[in-house]
């Protein structure tokens, strides 16, 4: 195994750990080596990747010392057991988990990878949820267009936004519902979501905002830079299983035509519009975003009380696009500026 170039994929059996697997052979990549590392019940089992079986190596014996690179992926849990132990060995961490939120700069690959420089000097970075990179990469292209003066989200996001765990008990719930059964209550989930809407699934701070709605704020600000910008969330845990949904009001400090916004979006890679008058001229998360690449923008329009506010509505596929598209192009600009 090469170490100049080698990346390790720590997690396979998570929900983001499979997904990365999944990217890696479904996409070219220009790592010369891939490992696969997993708690010790989860080794020797098999992946394919590009035409060859790769066994998932256990995480209690396996040496990062020999990889550039660890793409952490799972729960901030599973961070807790061995990002330590990654970045004592010598490997660069980029973590999924969130755990590493808030120490030095998260990163979009498409947004500010300039902020690399100081995550190769720390040995890690963090890669920020899914909401955060459709956020920002909307956000960046209409910042190129009038200076951003306030910024609110809406999200609704589905159960593997929240965890694996959250995403088998919306099926069980669902299952016993149509069933005429009742649902049993706890674990992640201690409220019905089948057929129910949450806004909150963390604990609240003293300000009334969930984990989620922090996370996202503190995200944006953070990608973008927008110290002085104030930025509002909302998040919403919905019954679907994958995808993710916001729905967006920007003000800016010069009124923005809401067609020269749609063509500014057209422009810019990673994002594709789809935005036509008449029934279904908009994208959803689960008939347009699953299984693509882009973040998806609809329902463009001007706000009819303030012209300096534009809305519109962003979906995507929040474990391939906002995840594991994004940690594996940090990874990849790693090893080719910083190593």
């Amino acid at each position: 195994m090469s170490k100049a170039s080698g990346v390790a994929i720590v997690g396979v059996s998570s929900l983001v750990g499979d997904m990365l697997v999944n990217m890696l052979d479904e996409h070219e990549h220009s790592f010369s080596s891939v490992a696969l590392v997993d708690v010790d019940d989860e080794a020797g089992e098999r992946r394919m990747i590009k035409g060859q079986s790769v066994r998932v190596e256990a995480l209690s014996g396996f040496d990062f010392s020999s990889v550039a690179v660890a793409i952490v992926a799972g729960e901030r849990e599973f961070g807790l057991q061995c990002i330590g132990a990654i970045r004592d060995a010598g490997a660069l961490v980029v973590d999924t988990t969130g755990l590493l939120a808030g120490q030095g700069a998260s990163v979009v690959a498409e947004v500010n990878p300039q902020a690399l420089a100081d995550a190769a000097q720390r040995r890690a970075v963090s890669c920020p949820d899914a909401q955060v990179v459709q956020s920002a990469l909307v956000l960046k292209a209409l910042a190129g267009m009038s200076d951003l003066r306030r910024v609110s989200i809406s999200t609704y996001q589905s159960m593997s936004t929240h965890s694996k765990a959250a995403v088998e008990g919306l099926a069980m719930q669902t299952g016993r519902l149509l069933n005429g059964q009742p649902i049993e209550k706890g674990g992640v989930l201690d409220k019905q979501v089948a057929f129910n809407l949450l806004p909150a699934t963390s604990e609240i701070d003293a300000s009334g905002a969930s984990r989620e709605e922090r996370d996202l704020v503190n995200g944006v600000i953070d990608v973008l830079g927008l110290k002085d910008v104030p930025v509002l969330a909302s998040c919403v845990l919905v019954p679907l299983f994958y995808g993710t949904a916001q729905m967006m009001q920007v003000t800016t400090a010069e009124p923005l035509d809401s067609k020269k916004v749609g063509n500014i979006l057209r422009r810019v890679k990673g994002i594709k519009v789809l935005d036509k008058e008449g029934p279904g001229g908009f994208p959803t998360p689960v008939t347009d975003a699953t299984g693509t690449d882009e973040v998806w923008v609809g329902r463009i329009r001007q706000d009819v009380t303030d012209p300096n506010t534009t809305h519109l509505w962003i979906v995507s596929d929040n474990l391939r696009k906002g995840v594991a598209l994004n940690s594996l192009a940090v990874a990849g600009l790693l090893i080719k500026d910083y190593l």
